[in-house]
């Protein structure tokens, strides 16, 4: 009885959480939000490398939205103009994602943490513990 209670109020606690990141991060796979915040629990003097993948609404100039993620990230991004779709690979903290996630003219933005080796290894020994 005890431990069912507990796990209830972590649902309870969970839920409270996701509804928090949806508003916090619109348009973003709560997934990834939560694999960058892992990441920077782990980590918290390391920028995770991450693997972002955006798409756009219908008839959004890609080019200035390409030109404007190089002038954030320092890196560029591959344009797929056909799919109306962005791909980059930055480093990133949650902040800047959930900068990135403000952008009305997103439909979705997804991604993974693709770091480093320490970050695997320590993911690793958390899944021995």
């Amino acid at each position: 009885m005890v431990i069912e209670a507990r796990l209830d109020s972590i649902v309870d606690q969970f839920s409270d959480l996701i509804l928090s990141l949806k508003m916090l991060f619109p348009h973003t796979d709560l997934r990834f939000v939560l694999d960058v915040m892992i990441h920077g629990l782990l980590h918290p003097d390391h920028k995770p490398k991450l693997s972002i993948e955006i798409f756009y609404k219908h008839g959004i100039d890609l080019k200035s939205k390409a030109d404007a993620l190089y002038r954030l990230t320092d890196y560029i991004p591959t344009v797929y103009a056909s799919e109306g779709r962005l791909v980059l690979e930055p480093r990133l903290d949650l902040a800047d994602v959930q900068s990135l996630s403000m952008d009305d003219d997103i439909e979705s933005l997804a991604g993974s943490v693709v770091c480093c080796l320490d970050t695997l290894l320590s993911r690793r020994k958390l899944l021995h513990l």
